[in-house]
């Protein structure tokens, strides 16, 4: 006689498919699995490094009260460098900061305090300082560390060509007819 044929074989299917959704509903760890906690930005301070540990940007330490004397822009502002700039200033920086850095982008009505880059930045604010802010962040905006380290220098290099030009380093792209933006 195969096994689970006759009576003692139904009892058991019968039992078994009766204790199986009691057995797995107890079970928490299914639901975690699906739903796993997430920590959004700004939900906590961000954990410091250990120590004698080396940067995986290659960037030394600072925050911005000191990126000016530990960081320099190393690509120079032409034509090339502002276009690859636009590029992820599209991308990343245009739904906040809007299309002429104004902060008039599509989020404005969800957060009404985006400030304008131009204004924000028209107290000449060095490259160093720009790219700090783009990297760490400050106040709402998060850090964009997972930009590429070169092309964060790029977008630094676009937002000297915005309208309005901010002040300090860089300028117009030294390639550029006319001295304005591509």
């Amino acid at each position: 006689m195969p096994y689970g044929s006759g009576r003692l074989g139904a009892a058991l299917t019968v039992a078994a498919l009766l204790a199986a959704p009691v057995a797995l509903g107890g079970c928490e760890w299914f639901s975690t699995m699906s739903d796993p906690a997430a920590i959004q930005p700004h939900e906590r301070e961000p954990w410091a490094p250990p120590e004698r540990s080396v940067p995986l940007d290659g960037d030394p330490a600072y925050d911005l009260s000191n990126v000016d004397a530990v960081l320099s822009n190393p690509w120079p502002a032409d034509s090339a460098s502002v276009a690859v700039g636009k590029e992820y200033y599209d991308a990343f920086c245009t739904v906040c900061h809007g299309e002429t850095g104004l902060g008039d982008g599509p989020l404005t009505d969800k957060f009404p305090a985006i400030p304008s880059i131009i204004a924000a930045a028209d107290g000449g604010q060095t490259d160093a300082y720009l790219y700090g802010i783009i990297t760490q962040g400050r106040g709402l905006m998060p850090g964009y560390s997972r930009i590429p380290k070169p092309a964060r220098w790029h977008i630094v290099n676009f937002m000297r060509t915005l309208p309005g030009r901010i002040g300090g380093e860089g300028g117009a792209p030294a390639d550029t007819a006319g001295g304005g933006s591509p």
